[in-house]
């Protein structure tokens, strides 16, 4: 039975063929490359507007003209300046927003203790301080951003595995 299964499964994978376009973020120097696959979020800058993130799924990839779709927007890859990779997920994305507001209000009501002469502690400076610095580090450890120019691109791939003909001498 398990032959059977084995032989049926090989017979599948010789008889389909994969495809898959990929967008390929590389940095000169490296092996390591970063892939965006079709359905996944890209998170850039475009050249025209440098100030802005936009964060929107990958809907098809044309190769030949290096042509990104959007949902809303067709854009080509020479138009990005630069991509953001968001690796943390939303946990840590959201802890870092919690911690640097967390320390906003530790500072305003330290501020607010200081209107009514109170004295302002040591420990609610470090306190404030403290969260801050955790929520920006967190914030830079799992955001990485990277700006394209020579020594890193964008390049359009395709992933397919094609079936290999049989040599019929």
């Amino acid at each position: 039975m398990t032959k059977l299964l084995c032989v049926l499964a090989m017979t599948i994978l010789w008889c389909t063929t994969y495809a898959q376009k990929a967008l390929l973020l590389e940095k000169e120097g490296t092996l390591r490359t970063k892939k965006f696959f079709i359905g996944e979020n890209l998170v850039y800058k475009m050249k025209q507007d440098k100030e802005h993130w936009l964060d929107e799924v990958i809907i098809e990839l044309d190769l030949e003209s290096g042509t990104i779709f959007f949902e809303n927007r067709t854009l080509n890859i020479n138009e990005i300046y630069a991509v953001q990779i968001r690796d943390a997920g939303d946990f840590m994305r959201k802890l870092s927003a919690i911690l640097t507001t967390f320390s906003y209000s530790v500072g305003f009501w330290s501020l607010v203790s200081l209107a009514f002469d109170d004295p302002v502690t040591p420990a609610w400076i470090g306190i404030g301080l403290g969260s801050f610095i955790t929520g920006q580090l967190l914030r830079i450890t799992f955001f990485k951003t990277y700006k394209l120019n020579r020594r890193k691109r964008l390049r359009l791939i395709d992933l397919t595995f094609y079936q290999l003909a049989p040599n019929r001498s």
